[in-house]
């Protein structure tokens, strides 16, 4: 009979700021920390966690103003913020090497934390997104967060107004995604949890700094994995191959029947992979 794995929840204080992450055990093993991306949770990786557990210590993180980690009280959501939460985690937990995957938004968060904390990583896997992104793609999310409902009358409602943004996604992924993605409201009503203000500057039209990652790349020295769906509206298939051009040592695998989520549409090759590049 399986043995069914459970994370433990846990917190951290890093600036005043309170960092839920799961741990999923098994702390005598490498260690890898998981970065979901922007409409994400630590939950997203749950498929994942449950297949590096055996031979890893997984953590993955509700990065700020998502699940259950506090929404950033001045607003900040660049980039250097979520950094600084990473080195205040690895500092409050006692990290000082380890393995960083990130997907979308957290692979952009692992790149530049990799830029200025390189001697600290093993290995690195960044998920569907690069120094350059595909303009639509970043459209048809910026598109979603605004068009998005702010409350439904139920979970199964939730749920079914986001299915039809993803073909691939098993039914079972779709309800852990929305059911950790939401909270129930004070009118009884289902609402999003993450902070509203992530939604509200994408209406405001709120300029977004430009960042070039592209400089970052060339300083990880450690093993760096890019992960690219096939049928993905975000990372083009040329920036990826520059990508691999630039890492010192990088390498590039494409996962098919999936698109942007590529970790929840096709979990059963996207660990596979990943597997196969950590182990």
């Amino acid at each position: 009979m399986n043995t069914i794995i459970e994370p433990q929840d846990r917190i951290v204080d890093v600036d005043g700021m309170t960092i839920h992450y799961l741990d999923w055990g098994n702390p005598t093993k490498p260690t890898i920390v998981l970065l979901h991306g922007m409409r994400g949770h630590a939950h997203s990786w749950d498929d994942i966690a449950e297949a590096l557990q055996p031979d890893f210590h997984v953590l993955a993180l509700d990065q700020r103003g998502r699940g259950l980690t506090d929404w950033a009280k001045d607003g900040d959501y660049g980039i250097n913020a979520f950094v600084g939460d990473l080195v205040g985690f690895c500092r409050a937990t006692g990290l000082e090497k380890f393995i960083l995957m990130g997907h979308s938004m957290g692979a952009r968060n692992s790149m530049a934390f990799a830029e200025t904390h390189a001697n600290m990583l093993e290995k690195l896997v960044l998920s569907e997104f690069g120094p350059q992104i595909n303009p639509k793609g970043s459209q048809r999310i910026a598109k979603e967060l605004i068009d998005v409902p702010e409350e439904f009358d139920t979970l199964d409602d939730a749920i079914a107004y986001m299915a039809q943004f993803n073909r691939y996604a098993a039914d079972p992924v779709m309800y852990r995604r929305e059911l950790y993605a939401t909270t129930e409201l004070t009118n009884g009503k289902i609402g999003w949890r993450y902070d509203i203000e992530i939604r509200e500057a994408r209406r405001r039209g709120d300029p977004v700094a430009p960042i070039d990652l592209w400089p970052a790349l060339s300083k990880i020295a450690c093993p760096t994995l890019v992960v690219r769906a096939t049928e993905t509206d975000i990372l083009d298939l040329d920036v990826a191959h520059k990508m691999i051009e630039t890492l010192p040592d990088g390498r590039l695998v494409e996962i098919d029947r999936a698109e942007h989520m590529v970790f929840e549409d096709n979990p059963e090759d996207f660990i596979s992979a990943v597997r196969g590049f950590l182990i």
